[in-house]
């Protein structure tokens, strides 16, 4: 397997949450998230256990597209494996996504951490108890972002996990 100084690193615009008063993480997360959701065709979660989905996910079986687990989670090589639920995005499951008001600490029986794609495209994924979200934006998006009190800033990150694993 790469170790992550193997991993490409990749150019992200990265926003810390976890500063803002509660009514202000909301309304900047469900602004990052809805500008997203029109991208992205493809959601991640972790999960817990690659033999049973968290209840909250139970109604999107349908939309299931494959649960996976690796030794990566956040650009590092882990000792335990973690588990990853991949799904096409429905309208029913955007609504879900689109209630959850924060970016993290969702709750038990819940998913934690999505990554979102356009197909194979990582466009961004989330760190939810750091409150902390990495997307992929141009500098004219990223610019338009921080025009409205965004603090978006552009990182070389490597990705959570290495292809092809994604």
């Amino acid at each position: 397997m790469q170790e992550r100084s193997e991993i490409k690193e990749e150019e992200f615009y990265y926003q810390e949450f976890g500063y803002m008063p509660l009514p202000e993480r909301e309304e900047k997360w469900q602004k990052l998230l809805s500008f997203v959701l029109d991208k992205a065709d493809i959601v991640e979660f972790i999960i817990g256990d690659e033999r049973s989905l968290p209840p909250s996910l139970e109604p999107f079986r349908s939309d299931l597209i494959k649960v996976f687990s690796t030794h990566w989670k956040y650009g590092s090589k882990h000792k335990r494996p973690v588990t990853y639920a991949r799904f096409a995005i429905s309208d029913e499951l955007k609504d879900f996504l689109v209630r959850r008001r924060t970016i993290g600490r969702w709750g038990e029986g819940y998913p934690e951490d999505p990554l979102f794609y356009r197909g194979n495209e990582l466009i961004m994924w989330v760190i939810g108890h750091e409150d902390m979200a990495f997307v992929r934006l141009s500098d004219d998006e990223a610019t338009e972002f921080n025009k409205e009190g965004f603090s978006l800033e552009k990182v070389k990150i490597p990705p959570p996990y290495p292809l092809p694993e994604r």
